[in-house]
């Protein structure tokens, strides 16, 4: 399906019944994809981006535009209690904030340009790298385990971490403890965040899943704080990028209400239930889905390019 019959749905050319239909469809893999996500712990955008361009003929745009769009509503709807509790570094969220929102918009661009440029062999081309990316991603989150939930930092000090402040506290609710903690690498941290930045904008992905080992396992910043914050920092970042496809056409209210209104509905649900849930099986679940679709996406792709090169 491509940007045409979604139009012809917004103006009541299709019959209501199909539509009503398509919507209801639409919502209910939406709120399967917020359930499944909220179990085990990944952001929907993760999940929703790589199976609608896998599983479906949607536009590439739209449902990259759609999945910033996912991104960024679960991000303004868990930021709040994290910065009213003082869980997310705001300071260093500002700073990470430049590098990351200027190189999601800037991936946006080029995720665009790619597109529209070489068409079906652009289109192809992001399949392939998504499709690479996804198993790159459901890897990471198999060695996951390597991250600490209060990492101790090397004895060197990160200067441009203290002038500019970084360094904080937080209350650790499990221990009733407030945890000092010290910020280092900053330098290679916000080296790191334009690359995801850039992956995020150009592919729709949220960029939790590469966000908090950046805090966490390179600047050495607590687990807790490094997911709040990174919450946080997508909500500033993917709604730049976000802005890019709309301007470009790309983004679809008619399409994106009911994936947002499904995701945040499986969100919700998934969080009830979530500690009768063995949450492991679940997490294996996704990344045996992340594999199959990244698989998906390369074997889509890889025959238009191979007949292009040839």
């Amino acid at each position: 399906m491509t940007m045409l019959p979604l139009v012809m749905y917004a103006v009541g050319l299709v019959p209501l019944g199909d539509t009503l239909i398509f919507f209801a469809s639409l919502m209910c893999i939406c709120i399967i994809i917020g359930f499944v996500a909220s179990l085990a712990g990944v952001g929907g955008g993760v999940l929703f981006t790589p199976i609608m361009m896998a599983f479906t003929s949607i536009n590439p745009d739209i449902i990259r535009s759609t999945g910033l769009a996912i991104a960024t509503m679960s991000s303004l709807v868990s930021a709040k209690p994290y910065l009213r509790g003082n869980l997310a570094n705001f300071r260093l969220v500002l700073v990470s904030s430049i590098p990351y929102t200027l190189f999601a918009i800037i991936g946006s661009i080029i995720g665009l340009h790619i597109t529209n440029v070489f068409g079906s062999v652009g289109k192809s081309i992001i399949r392939l790298s998504l499709g690479m990316l996804i198993l790159a991603i459901a890897m990471l989150f198999v060695v996951r385990g390597n991250k600490a939930d209060i990492p101790k930092p090397p004895s060197m000090r990160d200067k441009l971490a203290e002038l500019l402040r970084l360094n904080s506290v937080y209350r650790e609710g499990s221990l009733n403890l407030l945890i000092e903690y010290r910020v280092v690498n900053l330098q290679w941290g916000l080296l790191s965040l334009m690359g995801v930045g850039l992956v995020s904008g150009m592919f729709g992905l949220g960029a939790g899943w590469a966000i908090v080992p950046v805090y966490n396992m390179l600047m050495y910043i607590p687990l807790k704080v490094a997911s709040a914050s990174s919450i946080v920092l997508i909500g500033i970042g993917d709604t730049a990028a976000m802005w890019v496809y709309i301007n470009n056409g790309a983004f679809i209210p008619l399409f994106a209400v009911p994936c947002l209104l499904g995701i945040i509905i499986g969100a919700r649900i998934g969080s009830r239930i979530m500690p009768k849930v063995k949450v492991n099986w679940i997490r294996i679940l996704v990344i045996m889905v992340m594999i199959i679709a990244g698989l998906r996406l390369i074997q889509q792709s890889l025959p238009l390019l191979v007949g292009w090169l040839s």
